[in-house]
């Protein structure tokens, strides 16, 4: 499964969305999805958009399934959930600079997905 997601936002913070399009193995179209919300900031779209694709998509290795590949255009986004989350955690839920990481309520759920 191949699944392109992307977030965006008018003003920071301001109204936005996220938007999801998912395909099979094949490249064949399965579905597409967004949302809006109205007091967002782009960050935070380009998490939910990884996040629902994940957690309607992704199953762990242990299913016997592959992950989906997942394509971002966030850098903020790949940091977060291939590297820096796992150093939060292990610091408690903290930064480099001991202040609290934003996004965790969208950051923790998918820390979960890979326990």
């Amino acid at each position: 499964m191949i699944i392109y997601t992307d977030g965006s936002c008018n003003y920071n913070p301001g109204p936005g969305g996220f938007g999801v399009v998912v395909l099979d193995d094949n490249e064949n179209l399965v579905l597409t999805h967004s949302e809006r919300s109205q007091n967002t900031t782009n960050n935070r779209e380009e998490l939910k958009a990884i996040l629902w694709a994940f957690l309607r998509y992704g199953e762990p290795a242990a299913a016997g399934k592959n992950p989906p590949i997942v394509y971002s255009d966030s850098a903020y986004s790949v940091n977060t959930l291939t590297n820096w989350m796992f150093s939060w955690e292990k610091k408690g839920w903290l930064k480099s600079d001991n202040k609290t990481p934003e996004n965790l309520d969208l950051i923790k759920p998918f820390y979960k997905y890979w326990q």
